[in-house]
C-alpha cells in the first residue's frame, strides 16, 4: 500500500493522508493555514511511499520541516495520520497496532486554568465522587494557588490525588516555594515548574522533593535532550505532549527510552487536536500512569469525545484512532 497524497477537510480540520483506495489516514484539530503548510512541504516527501515506512517518513518529515522553519506540530500531525493508516491497514484500533498494553487507562481531571480556588475545590470534588484518580490543579502567571492547597486537600481527603502544573511560570526560586508547598499536602507531582527551558533549575528542584518533577517543554523536539535528562536524574519523569512535541514517534521514542531506565514518560495532548494519539499510545505502553480528562464534553471539534467510564478512560476498539465524525457529510468538502 502507497501513498497518493495528503487533502485536507476544513469543516472538520482534518488532515488525510490517502493510499488512493478507501481507508484513509486521519490527524485532527488542523487549522486551513497549517494544513495547507503540512501539504506544500510534506507531500512531496510521501508521495509513492509505503506506508509501512513510518519510521522513515518520520525522519524524513522531521528533517524537512526543521529545514523549513516549522513547528513539531507539523511533522506531529502528518506522523499521527500515518500511524492511523498503518493500524487502519491491519484492521487494529491503534493501540493495539502499537503495542496493546491495556484498553483502559485511569484518568485524571484537569482543572481549568485562571479558575477561582471555590471552582478548583468543586472541581476536584465532583472528581472525586465521579470516580476519577485524581486532580490536576493548573497555575496561571496571575495565581499561583500554593494558598489554596490545603483547602483543596482538607476538601478531597487523603487518599484522592492531587497534581500540579506550575505551566512553565516559574523562575526557580518561586517553584522552590511552590514545591514546599506541595509536600506539605502529598501531591501526587509538580509539572512543568520552570520557565526558559532551565535543566539545571529542574535538577535543583529533582533534588530537592520527594514528590516528582515533570516536565518535557525543556526538550524542544530533541529525543535526545529528554534521554539525557533522565539519565542525569534533571527531572524525575519525562512529559511528552502531542503533537507539540512531535507526533506518536517521538512520544514513543521517548517512552521507550525511559522505561529502560525503569522511569515513566507521562503522556499529554493539546485541545486543539484532542485526545485520541495520546490516548492509544497511553494503551501501548506501561510507564505512563493517567490520561488527562478536560471533563465529558471535551473532545476534538467535529468528531465524538472519547468515553470516561469509572474514572477510566475506555480506548477505542475500531481500527485505527477511532474517531467517529459526529457529521460525516464534513469530509466530503
Amino acid at each position: 500500500m502507497k501513498i497518493a497524497g495528503i487533502t485536507y477537510s476544513p469543516a472538520c480540520h482534518l488532515l488525510r493522508v490517502t493510499p488512493g483506495e478507501a481507508v484513509e489516514g486521519w490527524s485532527p484539530g488542523i487549522e486551513p493555514a497549517a494544513a495547507q503548510t503540512v501539504i506544500e512541504v510534506f507531500e512531496p516527501l510521501l508521495t509513492g511511499r509505503p506506508v509501512w515506512e513510518r519510521d522513515r517518513l518520520w525522519r524524513q518529515c522531521r528533517e524537512a520541516a526543521r529545514t523549513a522553519g516549522l513547528p513539531p506540530a507539523s511533522w506531529g500531525s502528518v506522523d499521527i495520520a500515518l500511524w492511523d493508516l498503518f493500524a487502519k491497514a491491519q484492521g487494529l484500533p491503534l493501540f493495539r497496532a502499537i503495542g496493546g498494553f491495556r484498553d483502559r487507562v485511569p484518568a485524571v481531571a484537569r482543572g481549568k486554568r485562571g479558575a477561582s480556588t471555590e471552582d478548583h475545590i468543586q472541581a476536584a470534588v465532583a472528581a472525586r465522587d465521579s470516580g476519577l484518580f485524581g486532580y490536576i490543579t493548573h497555575a496561571t502567571p496571575e495565581a499561583d494557588l500554593v494558598d489554596a492547597l490545603p483547602a483543596l486537600r482538607e476538601a478531597v481527603g487523603n487518599e484522592f490525588r492531587l497534581l500540579y502544573d506550575g505551566g512553565q511560570y516559574f523562575e526557580l526560586e518561586q517553584a522552590l516555594a511552590v514545591g514546599r508547598a506541595l509536600e506539605r499536602i502529598d501531591a501526587h507531582w509538580f509539572a512543568e515548574p520552570l520557565c526558559n527551558g532551565d535543566v539545571t533549575g529542574l535538577q535543583k528542584l529533582s533534588d530537592s522533593f520527594d514528590i516528582p518533577i515533570v516536565a518535557g517543554t525543556f526538550m524542544g523536539d530533541s529525543i535526545l535532550a529528554g534521554t539525557r535528562a533522565l539519565t542525569s536524574r534533571g527531572v524525575d519523569r519525562l512529559r511528552a505532549t502531542i503533537p507539540q512535541g512531535g507526533g506518536i514517534t517521538d512520544a514513543l521514542k521517548l517512552a521507550r527510552g525511559a522505561e529502560a531506565l525503569q522511569m515513566n514518560c507521562e503522556i499529554d495532548w493539546s485541545a486543539a487536536t484532542g485526545p485520541h494519539a495520546a490516548a492509544h499510545l497511553l494503551g501501548a505502553i506501561r510507564n505512563a500512569e493517567f490520561f488527562a480528562a478536560d471533563g465529558p464534553e471535551a473532545g476534538v471539534t467535529g468528531f465524538h469525545p472519547l468515553p470516561v467510564v469509572d474514572g477510566e478512560l475506555v480506548l477505542p476498539l475500531e481500527p485505527g484512532l477511532g474517531l467517529r465524525p459526529v457529521e460525516p457529510t464534513q469530509l466530503t468538502d
